[in-house]
């Protein structure tokens, strides 16, 4: 048998060989360890795993201590468990972290992982900037306008920043936290409780969905972006091809003609008459303005053009129609763009936030000063602001400012915990967190002054209600920004700033949910990392094949389908089941002193601390759970204006969620299965660290001796430093 050797600096090299069962000291030392077989014995095969039960006895051996160390026969381990270790060892770790033995002749490297092997952010702001890039998206500018607008304006802004300050800026600090003091992706920061490792699985679900139906968002800009390089802009005026009956781009004096003559004839529908002439009666005007609104309800150029000539839409989601070939075309440039951003990963897409991120304050800046001078801009911002209070009593209100809360802070997505697991060990979360949720917080505001500005000037020229100026699908941005900008001087040069900064906005969100997926697959199998080019070129492949169906004529029937029951009371409940596990699990107290660890403990030795402990493990989870299930109690079937989906389409979202939901449900199965029946232990495993729970660094493992699980791998450590002093004293006494 070929020798086999393991050596950390000083620490001692083991030794055996077919004449001798006992390995030995090198370099001349006399302290020795024995190892005695049993009947199946065999040579002495080990490496640095806590979950060996060879390198268990050897951790807490002492160097003048014989410890006997008894290696079964393979023969006697059960066939599923051999299968299980060769999946583990060939197909799930690299050879650093295998689950089984080294090959002969490898050498065994007690140090733990070194900082090469996984990337940091290159610059100081890049982390920052990539998280507020990815929480301040389009879900400010896109999804939060018409969220207000669908649920009578102001009265919406009550249950969103509840929501904020007591479910997502907590939520948000705990997986920074997670993520940084593992520096693991979601998939495996979770080990402090092994049975809630199905969050990662669910979370990088969600994020697969988030993909699919976001980049289509993205190519809509990219759609709309290429055609306003155009003068004037074509969605200025209605033009036959596309435009419906009721399309309207005149709002001048002619939009409503006051009949104030004293000779003519007013009708009950509010036409008024002059009856001179041959011609006999002849309609000269509108005497009552609702009537007129009534029987022919002025619709903005902007809303035709979007809905027939960009989506093509088709009256419902029963007929699909055939696919848009320039959607098809600008989904894949979508794909293309995002490809080229992160495939040399976080350095190079950390660099191109620093113009993603901070392009759109600008944007949103110069169209906001513009319609607050607009007439009428009061109207709708009074709209904005003034609450409705009945509106509280229903839970549609309550169920969308929370959803509306994950999904701008991003939080039980994955994606925060994969961004921080890049940070290095000392990066301030504390700041990061209020001052991040609040700018996302601030952003999503700001932009409802501006887009409710335009709303009430067309409000003011369309003589409506401001609540009924335009649908309030998810498609409002793409209808009221896009005529906001025919009003400016040079519009063809702001719409295109406008789409830029649509673009900007949704691939800052788009590469953080990506990397997400990529972070947990390279995390799960770690041999894919030198392939990982290729894999980040699969995943946009196959994302871009299943986006194809968005494409089509009905896609945005798909896409409402995709925002409700994607990002809807699944997302709740894992925010929950987070909290718990940290707050309940795993501890509270625990989790403090990790987060000591990285940041100090004056930055939690405050008030805020009682802030997040109450929050943890019992406010911010008791609000998800109960809004879940109330959300479940009072369901009704998805419905947008007037038109309701069918049966079906509800079903296919249902299906959807209990996706999302089954990595949990699926884990905590196997968990069990494999606890009960496979190995038999005891089901407090289950909800205990694992020996390698902790931070990925040995220089931070070092630091972490309040972590009971790494008790073993403490005292190696300690048992190594004194045998470096042996090693040290042997060699000056043979120098001497």
């Amino acid at each position: 048998m070929s020798d086999r050797q393991t050596s950390s600096n000083e620490n001692p090299v083991y030794q055996s060989d077919s004449r001798s069962k006992t390995p030995s000291i090198l370099n001349g030392s006399s302290l020795s360890f024995d190892v005695l077989n049993g009947n199946n014995a065999r040579s002495l095969k080990t490496r640095y795993d806590t979950k060996s039960s060879c390198s268990n006895s050897l951790y807490g051996s002492k160097a003048t201590v014989q410890t006997p160390v008894l290696i079964p026969n393979p023969n006697t381990i059960r066939r599923s468990q051999r299968v299980k270790k060769y999946i583990l060892n060939k197909v799930f770790t690299d050879t650093a972290y295998a689950d089984g033995e080294y090959e002969p002749g490898e050498e065994i490297d007690l140090s733990g992982p070194k900082e090469e092997n996984r990337d940091t952010w290159s610059g100081r702001f890049d982390f920052f900037l990539s998280c507020l890039g990815y929480a301040v998206g389009l879900g400010a500018v896109w999804r939060f306008p018409y969220l207000c607008y669908k649920n009578g304006g102001g009265v919406f802004l009550i249950p969103y920043l509840i929501f904020l300050f007591f479910v997502g800026i907590p939520l948000f600090y705990l997986e920074l936290n997670i993520g940084q003091f593992t520096s693991q992706g979601p998939i495996l920061c979770w080990k402090m409780a092994p049975i809630f490792k199905g969050l990662g699985i669910s979370m990088n679900i969600s994020s697969f969905y988030f993909c699919l139906y976001y980049n289509m968002i993205i190519a809509y800009s990219l759609y709309f972006l290429y055609n306003s390089f155009q003068s004037p802009l074509p969605w200025s005026k209605c033009e036959y091809s596309w435009s419906s009956p009721n399309c309207t781009d005149d709002f001048g004096e002619d939009f409503v003609v006051k009949c104030n003559q004293a000779d003519v004839y007013r009708d009950d529908n509010g036409l008024c008459y002059n009856y001179s002439g041959p011609a006999g009666k002849t309609q000269i005007g509108w005497w009552n303005v609702q009537k007129r609104l009534e029987f022919k309800k002025p619709i903005l150029p902007s809303q035709d053009y979007y809905n027939n000539y960009i989506l093509q839409k088709t009256p419902g989601l029963e007929n699909s129609g055939t696919l848009v070939w320039q959607l098809v075309l600008c989904l894949g440039i979508a794909w293309i763009i995002v490809f080229l951003c992160i495939f040399k990963g976080i350095k190079s897409s950390g660099k191109v936030v620093y113009f993603t991120s901070l392009f759109p304050y600008v944007v949103l800046l110069i169209l906001g000063i513009n319609g607050w001078t607009l007439p009428g801009a009061g109207i709708g911002i009074e709209f904005y602001l003034k609450p409705d209070f009945n509106k509280l009593l229903e839970i549609s209100v309550w169920f969308d400012a929370a959803v509306q809360i994950f999904f701008t802070m991003s939080t039980s997505y994955g994606g925060l915990i994969t961004l921080a697991s890049y940070n290095k060990f000392n990066q301030h979360t504390l700041r990061d967190t209020f001052v991040i949720t609040i700018s996302n917080a601030l952003t999503a505001i700001f932009a409802g002054f501006v887009v409710f500005s335009y709303i009430g000037y067309l409000a003011e020229v369309t003589q409506q209600e401001v609540k009924d100026v335009v649908s309030s699908g998810s498609g409002l941005s793409f209808i009221v920004f896009p005529f906001a900008v025919t009003q400016l001087v040079g519009a063809p040069f702001w719409s295109v700033i406008f789409f830029i900064m649509m673009l900007t906005l949704g691939l800052d969100s788009q590469f953080a949910t990506l990397e997400t997926i990529i972070t947990s697959v390279c995390d799960g199998v770690p041999r894919v990392k030198k392939y990982k080019k290729l894999l980040i070129a699969f995943l946009c492949t196959v994302m871009y094949l299943l986006g194809l169906t968005y494409c089509t004529q009905g896609g945005q029937y798909w896409i409402e389908i995709m925002d409700r029951f994607a990002s809807g009371w699944a997302v709740l409940l894992i925010g929950t089941l987070e909290c718990i596990c940290i707050g309940w699990v795993y501890g509270y107290k625990n989790f403090q002193k990790d987060i000591s660890l990285m940041i100090g403990k004056n930055c939690l030795d405050c008030c805020l601390s009682w802030y997040w402990s109450l929050c943890w493990k019992f406010v911010s989870p008791i609000l998800l759970f109960g809004l879940a299930i109330f959300s479940i109690i009072q369901y009704k079937p998805l419905q947008t204006d007037d038109y309701v989906f069918p049966v079906w389409a509800n079903w296919i979202g249902h299906l959807m969620t209990a996706s999302i939901l089954s990595g949990i449900v699926g884990w905590a199965i196997y968990m069990l299965i494999d606890a009960t029946c496979i190995n038999k232990r005891s089901l407090r495993t289950l909800i205990e660290p694992e020996k390698d729970w902790g931070p990925l660094l040995i220089e931070h493992k070092r630091l972490a001796i309040h972590l009971k699980n790494l008790s073993n791998f403490h005292t190696l450590e300690a048992d190594n430093k004194k045998l470096s002093k042996a090693q040290a004293h042997v060699n000056a006494v043979m120098v001497a």
